[in-house]
């Protein structure tokens, strides 16, 4: 993983197992349970005529994706209202706080990410959860590249103060506010995810 995240793999690149075994002194066994794993990340895909490849995702994929993720987030904040239990959303804000320290990208990856489930949950609607579910591994790879592109997750970061900003304006029971704050951020991931991206596969 570590290979796709820091750009030694590029985005489209063939997976060689052979070629990575001898490069990290390992048996290809081991690479290919690793690239198995990988798989059920969505990191690897397979690509007809060319076997298993690092995932290059297209900007209109990207696009799409980010579309689903916005209109699904502000469709919950838009339901917020004075008897919206936000405890999953507080509760899962303190998580993260309490992994920022840690500056481990996989560690906090997880902990923002069930802050979005949690917002998408205020909806109580198990379809719309497990719809979001299904974006959560395409995510998961963006906001790693994002954390390693632009060091989110070190001392100083804003990602902490940014998710603050999203309970507090939740936490207000404004559903315009609410929506406003994070139809804004996910624009703002959306477009460093399209730029880096782009870079890396320019590289």
């Amino acid at each position: 993983m570590d290979m796709i995240l820091e750009g030694e793999l590029k985005p489209g690149e063939r997976i060689r197992e052979s070629v990575i075994a001898e490069q990290l002194g390992i048996s290809r066994n081991t690479v290919r349970e690793a690239v198995r794993l990988l798989q059920g990340t969505g990191l690897v895909r397979y690509v007809f005529n060319r076997g298993l490849a690092v995932w290059n995702p297209s900007d209109e994929e990207v696009l799409d994706i980010y579309r689903a993720r916005l209109h699904l987030e502000t469709a919950a904040a838009a339901s917020v209202g004075y008897d919206t239990d936000l405890t999953p959303l507080t509760a899962a804000l303190d998580a993260l706080k309490l992994a920022m320290p840690t500056q481990d990208p996989r560690t906090i990856v997880e902990k923002d990410l069930d802050i979005h489930r949690a917002i998408v949950g205020l909806m109580n609607s198990p379809r719309l959860n497990k719809f979001y579910d299904e974006l959560l591994g395409d995510l998961r790879y963006f906001l790693l590249i994002l954390s390693l592109d632009h060091h989110e997750y070190e001392s100083g970061s804003t990602l902490e103060e940014e998710h603050q900003r999203i309970v507090t304006a939740f936490a207000s029971r404004d559903p315009e506010l609410a929506r406003a704050t994070i139809a804004g951020i996910i624009t703002e991931n959306r477009d460093e995810v399209r730029k880096i991206l782009a870079i890396r596969t320019a590289g």
